[in-house]
């Protein structure tokens, strides 16, 4: 997956990629500021270098530094050291448009990946977060469609056209999901989806610095949880090739 920058095109979804985090109380907006979590704090170091790169003041010497640790950070991804909420953000900002600038797209082998990295997540949102915070990810994440943005047309048009190869897409990439669970070829932290949620919210807008997290489901469940994410998982794609 990892490419190079020649070609990088990721400045037209910046501003969607920094908004910072909200709440509602009495019908008003409230911006608060969140403890951080590893992967919270590599996600925003992500976004401010994609930030740094697009700038057209930014120095020689500072590109070249942004470039470099970008480039870390896709091969982090390659070696699913990322969670992968973060991989599927990469995929809009990133990898779709790369290869769709290079000529190279293939939708069928997006799709596998993206179902394979979406399954993995739900699995995690199932097992560590409470029902709130998978409602937050869901709704202020756009979970399902993270991965596709502007790109979503190509998605929905395969599904359209060719909805064989493209359920053989998605089933692939559920497998290979389950494939990773099997093996234990997991190295990111799959806790990630506790730090979303009214628990969260809560500590935020206390200023607290560290927070109480979801009780995780029972390890006896997890199979059944397992299942469950790659039903669902398959049940949207199966619908989203019926969207206009």
């Amino acid at each position: 997956m990892k490419k190079y920058f020649a070609s990088l095109a990721l400045g037209f979804l910046f501003i969607t990629l920094t908004a910072p985090p909200v709440a509602y109380a009495e019908n008003k907006v409230i911006y608060v500021q969140s403890p951080k979590d590893a992967w919270r704090i590599r996600r925003t170091q992500t976004r401010a270098l994609i930030q740094i790169i697009e700038d057209k003041s930014t120095s020689p010497t500072e590109l070249a530094r942004a470039r470099q640790n970008f480039d870390a950070r896709l091969t982090e991804a390659d070696r699913g050291k990322l969670t992968p909420i973060e991989t599927l953000e990469l995929f809009r900002v990133f990898y779709i448009p790369h290869e769709l600038q290079g000529g190279s797209f293939k939708v069928d082998v997006a799709l596998r990946a993206i179902a394979s990295q979406t399954t993995l997540s739900w699995y995690d949102a199932l097992r560590f977060a409470d029902e709130s915070g998978r409602a937050e990810i869901g709704t202020n994440e756009s979970f399902f469609t993270l991965a596709l943005g502007q790109n979503a047309k190509y998605f929905i048009q395969y599904l359209q056209d060719d909805p064989d190869s493209a359920a053989v897409a998605v089933a692939a990439g559920i497998q290979d999901a389950r494939d990773r669970i099997e093996s234990n070829n997991i190295h990111y932290d799959t806790h990630w989806p506790a730090s979303y949620g009214m628990l969260w919210m809560q500590c935020a807008m206390r200023n607290a610095k560290t927070c109480e997290k979801p009780k995780p489901r029972p390890v006896r469940e997890w199979p059944t949880l397992l299942d469950r994410a790659a039903e669902q998982v398959g049940n949207f794609y199966q619908q989203a090739k019926t969207t206009e």
